[in-house]
C-alpha cells in the first residue's frame, strides 16, 4: 500500500550504513532531491560521497528519536530493527521498510521480501538452507520501497560524479608516481581478516597475469583501516608497472575520482566496486563468498568473475574452513580470466569512445 504522504510533509531517508548498500540507493536519494522537502541519516563519512549534490535534502548524522522528531514519514533503507525502532519512538506516522526479523509490528507500511526454498540456485555452488530470504540486487529493493511513501525513481542506475577538488588532489598524488596515462587500479583492500577480501596470494597471480597481457601500468589503492593489504600485496606481488597509490589512504571522494580517471577497475566484491560501477569505469570483479544476485543489475560495464565451489556463496565474514578449502572461492578463481575480462571490457570502452 502506497502511503498517503502529502507533497509538503518532510520525508526522512535513513540510509544503509554500508558503501556497497549506499551506492545501490543513489537513485531514490537522487528522486528524493528532486521532490525536495528530505532529510538524510545516516554516517558523515559515507554521506560525504555525495558531497556537492541534493542540495534539496538536509544531512542528519543523528539516530536519536529526538532528532527524528518532526518528519512526515520515514524510508528505513537499513534493515535493522534499531531504525524502526527509532522511528516509532520518533512518532513518525508513515515509516515504511522491510518486514524481517520483527520489525514489520514498527511498521506501519512495509514489503515482505521473498523467500527461497532449500534448492541448489542455478550457477551457484552452496545449497539452500531452509526457507531463507531470497537474494536480489538491493537497487531493486530500495527502489521499491520508496514506492510505499509514493516516491517514484525513474532511472534506476546509480550514477556518481567525482567532485573537481578530488581529481585535482589525485591528480596531484598521481604526479609522485611520474605514472604514465593511461593506468588502470586494483582495489586491494579488505578488512583485516575478511574473507570478502582476495588474499594477497590472488592478487599476486591476477596482477602478474594483467601485466603478462598488458603494458598498462596499476595503482593500488585501499581504503581508510586497508592499509596492511595493500602493504601485503605490494610485497606479494613486486612488479615494475605497480604502484602504490601515494600518501594516506584514499577518502571516498578521492576514490571515486580516482575510478574515474582509471581505464580499467580490478576488485574483489565490496563497497568500492559499486563506486566504479556509478561511474560507467570498466570493471573486473571476483565475486568471492558473495552472492551475485544481490548485485545483478547495472552490468553493463561489469564482469563477475567467480569459481563455483560446494561452500559458496556463504556470506560469511570469516572462512570456516582449513587446508585446501580456506577462501577456496577466491584461490579457485582463474586469474587471467580476471586479467582477460578487464582488457576486453577497456578495449569495448576505448572502442565506444571513438
Amino acid at each position: 500500500m502506497r502511503a498517503p504522504l502529502c507533497a509538503s510533509a518532510r520525508l526522512l531517508i535513513r540510509v544503509p550504513n554500508w558503501l556497497g548498500d549506499l551506492v545501490m540507493a543513489e537513485p531514490v536519494l537522487r528522486s528524493a532531491d528532486l521532490r525536495g522537502a528530505v532529510t538524510l541519516v545516516g554516517p558523515a563519512h559515507l554521506l560525504s560521497l555525495f558531497e556537492g549534490r541534493f542540495p534539496n535534502c538536509d544531512r542528519l548524522y543523528s539516530d536519536s528519536a529526538r532528532d527524528w522528531r518532526g518528519h512526515g514519514a520515514a524510508l528505513l533503507l537499513t534493515g535493522s530493527f534499531r531504525s524502526a525502532w527509532i522511528a516509532a519512538r520518533a512518532g513518525i506516522p508513515v515509516r515504511a521498510g522491510l518486514a524481517r526479523d520483527g520489525r514489520g509490528l514498527l511498521l506501519t507500511h512495509a514489503m515482505t521480501p521473498a523467500r527461497e526454498l532449500g534448492a541448489v540456485p542455478l550457477g551457484l555452488g552452496i545449497h539452500g538452507r531452509g526457507r531463507r530470504w531470497l537474494p536480489r540486487p538491493f537497487g531493486t529493493v530500495c527502489v521499491e520501497l520508496a514506492s510505499l511513501v509514493g516516491l517514484h525513481v525513474p532511472d534506476r542506475a546509480p550514477l556518481l560524479i567525482p567532485t573537481d577538488a578530488a581529481r585535482e588532489r589525485v591528480a596531484r598524488r598521481l604526479s609522485a608516481l611520474d605514472l604514465a596515462r593511461p593506468f588502470a587500479v586494483a582495489n586491494v583492500g579488505s578488512r583485516a581478516g575478511s574473507a570478502k577480501g582476495a588474499p594477497a596470494s590472488v592478487w599476486q597471480a591476477v596482477l602478474a597475469e594483467f601485466a603478462r597481457q598488458s603494458d598498462l601500468p596499476i595503482v593500488l589503492v585501499s581504503g581508510p583501516g586497508e592499509e596492511a593489504a595493500l602493504t601485503a600485496v605490494q610485497s606479494a606481488a613486486p612488479a615494475p608497472r605497480l604502484h602504490g597509490f601515494p600518501g594516506p589512504a584514499a577518502d571516498l571522494a578521492e576514490l571515486t575520482a580516482l575510478f574515474s580517471m582509471a581505464q580499467v577497475v580490478i576488485t574483489a566484491d565490496n563497497g568500492p566496486r559499486h563506486i566504479a560501477s556509478a561511474l560507467g569505469t570498466p570493471l573486473s570483479v571476483m565475486c568471492g563468498p558473495t552472492d551475485p544476485r544481490h548485485t545483478a543489475d547495472h552490468l553493463r560495464s561489469t564482469r563477475i568473475v567467480r569459481a563455483t565451489q560446494p561452500c559458496s556463496p556463504c556470506h560469511r565474514e570469516c572462512c570456516p574452513l582449513e587446508g585446501p578449502a580456506h577462501l577456496a572461492c577466491f584461490t579457485g578463481i582463474d586469474p587471467s580470466e580476471v586479467a582477460r575480462s578487464a582488457l576486453e571490457l577497456r578495449a569495448h570502452a576505448v572502442e565506444c569512445a571513438r
